[in-house]
């Protein structure tokens, strides 16, 4: 990627947060004198008038904090599905680990087998 092509995507970033953080800003001074009544489950008062700015504030602090959970979340359930996807794997490997013991005991008696047939064969019998 050519150093210009770099320069503009930045400033092109940095245009958009800005015109982003301006608007937020905009919202927020605008609605700086005015209130409203909510009931929130009764965490707040219902006859008492709220800010809006607080209650904007609040839900944008709400809204970060739920998607980042959620984020960890779905995080925390690749990582299950890895660590069995491993385990399962491990029983597998141990399974032909265990198999292979298994047919090298079952070659090693077949040799020994073999051996004592040919070796009764060359012994001479008078």
């Amino acid at each position: 990627m050519s150093l210009a092509f770099k320069r503009i995507k930045l400033y092109t970033k940095l245009v958009l947060i800005l015109i982003v953080a301006l608007a937020i800003g905009m919202v927020l001074i605008k609605n700086r004198d005015n209130t409203v009544k909510i009931w929130f489950f009764w965490v707040v008062d219902p006859q008492q008038p709220i800010n809006v700015v607080w209650l904007l504030l609040c839900a944008a602090v709400a809204s970060v904090v739920s998607w980042w959970v959620l984020l960890k979340a779905l995080t925390l359930v690749k990582d299950m599905r890895e660590l069995h996807r491993q385990e399962q794997q491990r029983e597998i490997a141990k399974a032909q680990e265990d198999r292979a013991k298994e047919l090298q005991e079952q070659e090693r008696r077949i040799d020994q087998k073999i051996s004592k047939v040919i070796g009764s064969e060359a012994e001479p019998t008078e």
